[in-house]
């Protein structure tokens, strides 16, 4: 009995394919380690792609200029009582859009005898103003007929703003009512009164160049002068 075991062990042994056993053999040394590195190469693909993504957005986002510029108030010995972003409706404050307002217009009708000082008033004029308004037409025609680098005979203008308020209660249209007076050689030659009715438009401010002439977005969309009173002429 134990001799017919035996024979029919050693003859089972014979009939196996060595290919088989080899395979076996291989899949118990080795394929271990092979599926280990294969689960290794799809990780490493994976961080790669993660990577590149990643950088890619850096770059996206490093391209994309961004200054939120930021209001402050300060009291009557120059601290700073009250910081907060302008992005956060400071441009709505009432006292903002009046100063804004308010530049705008003394920057346009005033009139110096200094070239460069009067084309830097010109540029944040045009700053102060809506791209293809109506705004931007009304003052280039102003400029073409009212050419600001002539000065004649050495006569400047010089701009008071008396009053800016709203009309409505939109807060979008503003009256801006001021006085120029005409000197020539340090004598006042004219005073005039005028009024203005404007619309403007509040747009954020994101790059640089531009916070530094109009940090809030305020724009003129719209654009309506007319002379008052002559108080004094030539």
């Amino acid at each position: 009995m134990f001799g017919r075991k035996k024979a029919s062990e050693a003859e089972n042994k014979s009939m196996e394919n060595p290919y088989l056993s080899a395979r076996a053999e291989y899949g118990d040394r080795y394929g271990a380690a092979v599926n280990e590195a294969a689960r290794w190469r799809q990780i490493s693909f994976l961080l790669l792609a993660l990577s590149l993504a990643f950088g890619a957005m850096m770059i996206w986002m490093s391209s994309q200029n961004k200054v939120v510029p930021y209001v402050v108030q300060v009291d009557k010995q120059g601290y700073s009582v009250a910081v907060k972003s302008a992005e956060q409706g400071s441009a709505t404050d009432n006292r903002v859009i009046i100063a804004a307002l308010g530049r705008f217009i003394s920057n346009f009708k005033t009139r110096l005898v200094d070239t460069y000082a009067q084309r830097a008033l010109v540029n944040e004029v045009y700053a102060y103003i809506a791209n293809d308004s109506s705004a931007q037409s009304v003052v280039s025609h102003y400029y073409r007929e009212n050419n600001p680098f002539e000065v004649r005979e050495g006569v400047t203008t010089q701009v008071q703003v008396t009053s800016v308020l709203p009309i409505g209660d939109i807060g979008r249209s503003w009256q801006v009512l001021w006085t120029e007076t005409r000197l020539r050689n340090g004598e006042i030659r004219g005073v005039t009164e005028w009024r203005a009715i404007l619309t403007i438009a509040i747009s954020p401010v994101r790059e640089l160049a531009e916070v530094l002439v109009n940090p809030l977005g305020i724009y003129v969309t719209e654009l309506n002068m007319a002379q008052d009173v002559v108080r004094d002429d030539d």
